[in-house]
Formats: C-alpha cells, sequence, structure tokens
C-alpha cells in the first residue's frame, strides 16, 4: 500500500496540474485505476494467507497423522511381549512398523512442505508481478510528467 501511496502523492502532490490534468494524466482515471489497485490487493493477500495457513493444517495433520501410526506401533509391540520367543517376533515386528510408520511420516511431511514451498513461490511470484505492475506505472507516469504538455514548438501552460 505504501507504494500505492507513494505513486499517488507523486501525481497529486509534486507534478503540475492544469486542468485537472497533471502533465498530460487525466487525475480522475489515475485515482480510479489506484483505488481499483489498492481494493485488489488486500484480497489476494487473504487468499495468500488462507492458502499458507490451509499449508499449515496439512503439515499439522501429516505431524498427527505420523505420531498417531507411531503410537499405535508402539502399543502394538508392546502388546506382543510376553516370553523370549514372542518378545524377539514382536520387537522384530514393532521395528518393522516403526520403520514403515517414519517412512509413511517422513514422506507426508516432504510432501506437505514441499506443497507449502510451492504455495509460497507462487505468492512470491504474484507479489512481484504486481510490484513490477507498479513500477511500470511509475515510469510512464514520470515519463508523461517530463515530457512538455503542448509538444514540440508549442508553449506550455502553467
Amino acid at each position: 500500500m505504501k507504494l500505492l501511496d507513494n505513486l499517488e502523492d507523486l501525481v497529486d502532490r509534486r507534478a503540475r496540474h492544469v486542468f485537472h490534468r497533471a502533465w498530460g494524466v487525466d487525475l480522475d482515471s489515475f485515482f480510479t485505476l489506484t483505488n481499483q489497485i489498492r481494493a485488489a490487493l488486500p484480497e489476494e493477500v487473504k487468499k495468500a494467507v488462507r492458502i499458507t495457513e490451509e499449508s499449515g493444517r496439512i503439515i499439522a495433520g501429516a505431524h498427527e497423522e505420523a505420531d498417531r501410526i507411531v503410537g499405535e506401533a508402539k502399543e502394538h509391540a508392546a502388546l506382543l511381549v510376553s516370553n523370549d520367543e514372542i518378545t524377539r517376533q514382536a520387537t522384530h515386528q514393532a521395528e518393522d512398523i516403526i520403520s514403515r510408520a517414519m517412512s509413511e511420516a517422513a514422506d507426508i511431511r516432504a510432501g506437505a512442505e514441499d506443497y507449502a514451498r510451492r504455495v509460497v513461490a507462487n505468492l512470491e511470484e504474484f507479489a512481484a508481478r504486481v510490484l513490477d505492475t507498479i513500477r511500470q506505472g511509475r515510469t510512464q507516469l514520470e515519463a508523461s510528467a517530463s515530457k512538455p504538455a503542448g509538444g514540440p514548438g508549442k508553449p506550455t501552460a502553467e
């Protein structure tokens, strides 16, 4: 929002105004466009926040699922322990179950973290596009402000 404020300040306070135009820029059109940009940005930011929160919930769910699987494996292993042979079999089975559970949990975490990285990268790309659009608008405004309003050979109205 600070960039939009600076852009409006550039035209509103620093440019020379003649007949509700700032050196060739229709001020009503300019402020209408900046207000439209201002209105559109918060929705996109809210959308990005929702996506980020959703990815956080997915990661938290993956952690809970992994913990549940590991807990069940430990409970299962504890139930199998009764004598030496059963203990050896149970220990071996429990280790296999825990190993599989940890592997599944790692896969779930990796998938959730990859998703979160993609969401943040998409948000960063969107923000870069918006900033680029704003910079292009500022460049165009500065270029039009540096050109004389009357054109070559014509006196300018001040």
